[in-house]
């Protein structure tokens, strides 16, 4: 009798939460149905809105995030501060900075459990804070963002940048970068600067063999020009082709010699941009020359582009646009078969520099990211006026000699020079590249 009272006890138990539960499914259901109807409502009011009431549509799209942020609806939820960011740039900056701030903040507080999410997290809250504090520092959000506060003491910029420093710190590249600017000093005043100056010497100096072959197959492909013109002349298509490689084997040239270098080449510059990067941060209290200098003020600016960078981890325009003069000598020092191809070889160094220029500014890389370029750029100047530039002049030069004996010899003039032997004749100069050894 007791273990069949039991067993009807259990089953009267089983069948009570049986029908308790649809009843607790439908009681959830209208608070996610009313929360689904808000939201429809509230795109009705931003559709309705927009382009016609700005605060109204602006409020309507904060209610939105509100919501979404509580059903942890992360991509919904940065689709809509960006959108807050979008209709009030340039109107309503308050708005378009407290967006920044609201989106930054939400992203650290979902980043989940995992050390990815973390990362990305923090990865992006900075990032989203970085476009705040470069694009709205006057505004309450831009203020806010940088002041002390019961949740970050040290203001919740300086908290992200102290939890991603930590975490970098941790990674050797970073550490190299922290040994150059230790090895010279680290002071503020110039050690960060130093360090990138050294470490672009460092590379220059470690991928010099692989510069070298680049540079010679340059040489040796220039040289093949004058020949490579008179197979033009008298070949067309597919058989020219043929001729060509002909030429190249006859003369012992590679005419894919200068790839390979700067293929190998790729990998460690990657490693190079990497490591500038994870030191970003720090070179905050990076200063050099006029960079972080009194001239170092919002109030000079272009076009809304601060012209002086605070410090080597801000952009700076003077430094980004020395960079730019510097890419364009280097690709311009690249002398050209003939007037045509140097003209257009010319016009596309202008282009890219110019088009590195603005990329620059739009992605406002650091000032230390475009430092270290632009001392990689003076070295590299340096070394193409050595290898191509200066050796290019010469032989122009040799072979405006031996044209010119060419021509007094048929004159009946004698022109004494070291570029022709007194024998000279009248037979047109030709260039000769070297020849294969047997």
């Amino acid at each position: 009798m007791i273990l069949a009272s039991r067993r009807t006890i259990a089953l009267i138990a089983a069948l009570c939460a049986a029908m308790a539960l649809p009843a607790l499914v439908l009681a959830q259901q209208p608070g996610q149905a009313a929360l689904d109807a808000q939201l429809t409502e509230l795109d009705r009011v931003i559709e309705a809105n927009k382009g016609k009431n700005l605060q109204r549509t602006t409020e309507a799209m904060f209610e939105r995030a509100r919501i979404l942020e509580k059903q942890n609806a992360k991509e919904d939820v940065r689709r809509t501060y960006d959108g807050i960011v979008r209709e009030n740039r340039g109107k309503d900056n308050e708005q378009a900075a407290e967006a920044l701030y609201r989106q930054g903040a939400f992203i650290l507080e979902a980043r989940g459990e995992t050390e990815t999410g973390k990362r990305a997290a923090m990865d992006a809250a900075h990032t989203t804070w970085v476009q705040l504090r470069n694009d709205y520092p006057d505004t309450l959000a831009g203020r806010k963002l940088l002041s002390p506060s019961a949740d970050f003491p040290d203001g919740a910029m300086k908290h992200v940048e102290n939890l991603i420093d930590r975490r970098n710190s941790a990674d050797w590249k970073y550490q190299v970068m922290d040994s150059l600017v230790k090895l010279t000093g680290k002071n503020p005043s110039y050690s960060y600067a130093l360090a990138l100056i050294l470490l672009a010497v460092m590379v220059k100096v470690l991928l010099l063999p692989l510069t070298k072959k680049q540079y010679a197959s340059m040489r040796e492909m220039q040289r093949m020009q004058p020949l490579i013109k008179e197979l033009q002349k008298k070949y067309k298509q597919q058989e020219l082709s043929q001729k060509t490689m002909e030429l190249y084997k006859e003369h012992g040239v590679n005419p894919f010699g200068g790839c390979l270098p700067a293929v190998v080449q790729i990998p460690f510059l990657i490693v190079i941009f990497n490591a500038i990067r994870e030191y970003e941060i720090a070179f905050g209290a990076g200063h050099f020359l006029w960079i972080g200098s009194k001239l170092a003020t919002p109030d000079i600016a272009v076009m809304g582009y601060q012209i002086v960078g605070a410090n080597l981890g801000r952009p700076d325009i003077i430094l980004l646009a020395l960079y730019a003069v510097t890419n364009w000598v280097t690709m311009k020092m690249t002398p050209a078969s003939d007037p045509q191809q140097q003209q257009q070889q010319n016009t596309m160094a202008l282009m890219t520099s110019v088009l590195f220029f603005v990329m620059f500014i739009q992605y406002k890389w650091s000032s230390a990211f475009v430092l270290y370029w632009f001392a990689l750029n003076l070295l590299s100047i340096y070394q193409q006026y050595e290898y191509i530039y200066k050796p290019h002049k010469a032989r122009q030069s040799a072979e405006a000699a031996g044209g010119a004996l060419a021509a007094s010899a048929g004159s009946g003039v004698v022109i004494q020079s070291d570029a022709a032997s007194p024998g000279a004749t009248n037979d047109r100069p030709r260039v000769r590249p070297r020849r294969k050894k047997r």
